[in-house]
């Protein structure tokens, strides 16, 4: 045991540190399925018959589309955002003034190495051999238990609390999966993090979609000038509230665990310096229920004339090593109370976030017919909910996997995506990723459906498709069904990052025409370090000739640090920025962000504003370094996930330390 706990130690010095609350949380996962692995293969008792998941599902995704609208008042001309003087200004042709890597210095190692993943595949790999092949012993659970919880603390990757929750709540469900997989420690962290163990690309994906050949010639919309002064809607995006039912005003908010402000928060043992929770919330905590409802109430008062909300998920707190079934299902009846409380009448179209599963990311696809590890209990309980918002046609594929397709007004449509099916942390797809749930044979069909109606449509979901925490091929096939469709897609939105930013989706042919973006909003939780957000959008409405393209967008922030200070009044909600004044942007079709990223690049000022919305003009972020400004561009550019060695060369050649 010796040698094992001396390799331990080189993996985890190896791992580079991020932003805090996004690695702690990470970091525990990470090591929690290390251990798995190991102890999955010497752990007393049957494993899981194999038989019991044949990956069979005999849902019909052939589903006729809803064709009644549930925006039933006519459109109308809301007030938009001051316009950009900015006339079609076009950045210079970057490409064609690349010097060449050798003038610039960069060896062929080099390139790649800044857009690395959190935990390198050497280090993934070597953990999971070693967790294999250690101790070949039969344990029972509460002797691996206590062996994965000394080396957790020891290793200061967590308390003794934490580390304890974390396997006793992540640790069955990952050992039911690893009972059973037939894949080695390589093809496991391949899955994981394909970009990181330099998968070779000129492999054809393990699974594709089947995609009608296109009938309709690619609409360029760019040299169209915005159809300004008729019809609009306003749509309001919520994303990420993280409620904190147990956030106490007063309680730590510098703690150990990867969660403070409640009354258990230990004090950190580094530094010892206790900061006090806020009334309105504090930095590195989850929302408060003041706070949600505060800004629930001056949405309602500032912005009277939306639409409709879009709700992209995530409500229950990052208490990942305590969370329960139950206290998810009360965080979602709580969170649905707010919203109906202050907007009774106003249509909402809610999204799940990954955090709504227990183990937080874990989503087992419908083939598994196990009700231990079985969705069931989410889905119904969602089902319930979301039946005052939607109409009853959508019960069918609620209850098969979280997602549904609503018509909004004639001609626009709104497809509800649970993205948490391409998580890397959804643990039954170590067994099989192929089209979990169908959801993306459900996604042509409705596509198909749309094109075949003269509609337009706009996605919505959690988990943006170019993260790193989606799998690459449900992403490489999402892409495929974006390029194929993309006269029908106008815009996604999506959260999770906690991070104001977008992603962008390209020609699978022609790495510079981009031909869809994908808006990730702010999060409601300060827990990332980040003010309070929430994202306002004005979309071109129904009038003859309507695009249903965004128009302009707004970021609306909450000064935390002001309202805590200031305890007699109110907080302020204010606008932050519009995005066509503060960048400059004739429109915001998918050129002109993709001309925002380059420009950029050429104007540090610029980049400077993009930053301070990026993080909410927070006093707890920090200077961008070049590589970090790389991994914040380039991003930008990855709608496909684990793909930034490949499409963010240019970019790490021209912002090089």
């Amino acid at each position: 045991m010796t040698s094992f706990v001396m390799h331990l130690t080189e993996v985890q010095s190896s791992i580079t540190h991020v932003n805090r609350g996004m690695f702690l949380e990470r970091s525990a996962i990470f090591w929690c399925v290390q251990f798995a692995i190991y102890f999955g293969s010497v752990t007393h008792g049957n494993p899981i018959a194999s038989s019991r998941y044949n990956f069979d599902d005999e849902w019909d995704s052939n589903i006729i589309s809803n064709k009644e609208p549930l925006l039933t008042t006519a459109s109308r001309e809301h007030k938009l955002p001051p316009q950009s003087h900015r006339q079609g200004k076009d950045v210079i042709d970057l490409r064609e003034r690349l010097l060449n890597v050798e003038e610039l210095n960069v060896t062929n190692d080099k390139i790649g190495n800044s857009v690395n993943k959190i935990i390198p595949c050497s280090v993934c790999t070597l953990g999971t051999n070693l967790l294999q092949t250690a101790v070949r012993k039969g344990e029972s659970f509460e002797a691996i238990k206590l062996q994965f919880v000394a080396i957790c603390v020891g290793f200061e990757i967590q308390n003794h609390d934490v580390c304890t929750g974390i396997f006793d709540i992540f640790g069955p469900e990952v050992l039911a999966v690893l009972n059973v997989t037939e894949k080695n420690p390589k093809e496991i962290c391949t899955l994981l993090q394909s970009e990181a163990c330099e998968e070779d690309p000129s492999l054809p994906p393990p699974w594709t979609i089947e995609l009608s050949e296109a009938r309709n010639e690619l609409e360029e919309p760019e040299g169209r000038p915005l159809q300004l002064g008729k019809p609009t809607l306003k749509i309001l995006q919520i994303s990420d509230s993280h409620l904190d039912l147990e956030y106490v005003e007063g309680s730590n908010a510098n703690c150990d665990e990867p969660l403070c402000c409640r009354a258990t928060s230990t004090l950190k043992k580094k530094n010892g310096v206790i900061m006090p929770a806020g009334r309105w919330g504090a930095f590195n905590c989850d929302s408060p229920r003041i706070l949600v409802d505060n800004m629930l109430e001056n949405i309602a008062k500032d912005h009277p004339d939306i639409d409709y909300i879009m709700w992209t998920g995530d409500l229950p707190p990052h208490d990942i090593w305590l969370q329960t079934k139950n206290d998810s299902l009360m965080v979602l009846k709580e969170s649905v109370a707010q919203v109906q409380r202050i907007f009774p009448n106003t249509v909402i179209l809610p999204a799940l976030g990954n955090h709504e599963g227990i183990p937080a990311g874990n989503f087992p696809p419908p083939w598994n017919k196990d009700q231990a590890h079985s969705m069931d209990w989410l889905y119904n309980e969602v089902n319930k909910h979301w039946k005052t918002w939607l109409p009853e046609s959508e019960e069918n594929s609620i209850l098969q996997g979280g997602f549904y397709s609503v018509l909004i007004r004639p001609g626009f449509r709104v497809i509800s995506l649970n993205t948490n099916y391409c998580n890397i942390f959804s643990w039954w797809l170590l067994l099989n990723n192929t089209d979990p749930a169908k959801e993306l044979d459900w996604l042509v069909n409705q596509l198909e459906q749309a094109e075949n109606n003269d509609e337009k449509v706009h996605i919505i979901g959690h988990i943006p498709p170019g993260s790193s925490d989606c799998m690459k091929t449900w992403s490489h096939n999402f892409n495929e069904i974006v390029n194929r469709y993309q006269n029908v897609i106008k815009a996604q939105f999506y959260g999770h990052t906690h991070s104001d930013e977008f992603q962008l989706f390209y020609d699978p042919n022609n790495s510079s025409r981009p031909n869809n973006v994908a808006y990730v909003a702010p999060s409601v939780t300060p827990f990332s370090g980040y003010n309070p957000a929430y994202r306002i959008y004005h979309v071109d409405g129904e009038h003859p000739d309507s695009t249903w393209e965004v128009i302009d967008h707004e970021t609306w922030i909450m000064d935390l640090d002001k309202a805590n200070s200031n305890l007699n009044e109110n907080p302020e909600w204010f606008k932050l920025y519009s995005a066509r004044e503060a960048f400059d942007m004739p429109n915001l079709r998918p050129l002109e962000w993709h001309k925002l990223i380059y420009r950029m690049v050429q104007e540090p000022k610029l980049f400077e504003a993009f930053y301070k919305f990026f993080h909410r003009d927070s006093p707890v972020s920090k200077h961008m370094t070049n590589k970090e400004k790389l991994y914040i561009l380039c991003d930008l550019k990855s709608g496909r996930s684990q793909t930034r060695r490949a499409i963010c060369r240019d970019l790490e050649i021209m912002i090089h330390d």
